[in-house]
């Protein structure tokens, strides 16, 4: 069983130091196209499913770039084409030993950001769609991109489309809006049917503290607020990870929903190839599990499972098939 799934979302550009090294340390970055909405699209056309991507971008060749990238990935890309703009860009500066990954933003004036709302015919878009993919970084882009992200949202509750939204959380891109982020986020999140935010999210967008004792417990009264906050809210699903180092570290994944809490088993990562698009592999995991009418016990397992496998892979993409996730267990030997 697969579904029509659309992202409505931001295209960016990735350049990434080599690993083991900072940025411009040497005259070459490492180029790939990416996405936080692109990222979970890609991984649920790997999935099977009718992954759609709308999105707006410049009329040149990086544009045109974009557009091959996701096509290549199996997903069918709906973009408004701004002349005169611009790619996002993101630079990438991979962690090693106790050093983080440092990621610097250059997505101002962006053909996404400066797209006018009124260009998107989202019923049209949506027609067919089972669910649409959003998230908060679209909102922190500016006035025009969250008006169009709330078209977005609109339309696909006029058309009976679940929504899907992420919090995801940048300090960096709201800039002089870091007062409105909690009260947009908010806003956003009781329109959605599943939110992913986990207790740092929820203590923001509620007021509430919910960092202290049993981090299960801890997750699981923060989803319950959230519940609280609106009746459309049927399900939080957020990662917690314990850092050790750039390279080891502990995974564990949770899902709430209005009948209980699963808590996947943590994960111990070790020799982290690229931690940065991992959240958009396990938020792909969620989706696909809701769609296919997977248990919520089965769905958060399959979910950090994708999660685990994209550590392992450089890049934002989750270039992985059902098959590859469930070879996990594998134990790393080769399969012939």
């Amino acid at each position: 069983m697969t579904g029509r799934i659309v992202s409505f979302g931001e295209v960016l550009l990735r350049l990434a130091a080599l690993p083991g090294e900072v940025l411009f340390q040497q005259p070459r970055l490492e180029p790939s196209f990416c996405g936080a909405e692109a990222n979970v699209a890609v991984a649920l056309a790997g999935f099977g499913h009718d992954a759609r991507l709308v999105t707006a971008l410049p009329d040149n060749s990086l544009g045109q770039g974009a557009q091959q990238a996701l096509g290549a990935m199996g997903v069918t890309l709906v973009a408004q084409i701004v002349p005169d703009s611009r790619l996002g860009l993101y630079f990438l500066q991979p962690g090693a030993m106790r050093r983080p990954a440092h990621v610097a933003y250059d997505r101002a004036h962006s053909a996404f950001a400066c797209c006018d709302p009124a260009a998107y015919a989202w019923p049209a878009l949506l027609e067919g769609a089972d669910w649409l993919v959003v998230g908060g970084i679209t909102a922190a882009l500016g006035e025009r991109a969250l008006a169009a992200l709330r078209g977005a949202m609109a339309a696909a509750q006029a058309a009976g489309v679940k929504i899907a939204f992420d919090t995801n959380y940048r300090p960096s891109l709201w800039q002089a809006r870091e007062a409105q982020a909690a009260a947009i986020l908010r806003e956003l999140s009781c329109e959605a049917d599943l939110v992913f935010a986990g207790r740092r999210a929820a203590g923001m967008m509620t007021g509430t503290d919910f960092s202290s004792g049993d981090p299960d417990a801890g997750f699981h009264a923060a989803a319950e607020a959230l519940f609280a906050l609106s009746p459309r809210i049927r399900a939080v699903a957020a990662t917690r990870r314990e850092v050790h180092s750039s390279e080891r570290q502990d995974l564990t994944a949770l899902l709430a929903d209005r009948e209980g809490l699963s808590v996947s088993r943590t994960i111990a990562l070790a020799d982290i190839v690229d931690r940065v698009g991992t959240g958009d592999a396990f938020a792909a995991g969620v989706i696909h599990g809701l769609v296919t009418g997977m248990t919520r016990e089965a769905t958060i397992g399959f979910a950090a499972s994708c999660s685990e496998w994209a550590h392992s892979v450089a890049g934002d993409f989750l270039r992985a098939s059902l098959a590859d996730i469930a070879a996990l267990g594998g134990g790393g030997d080769v399969r012939r």
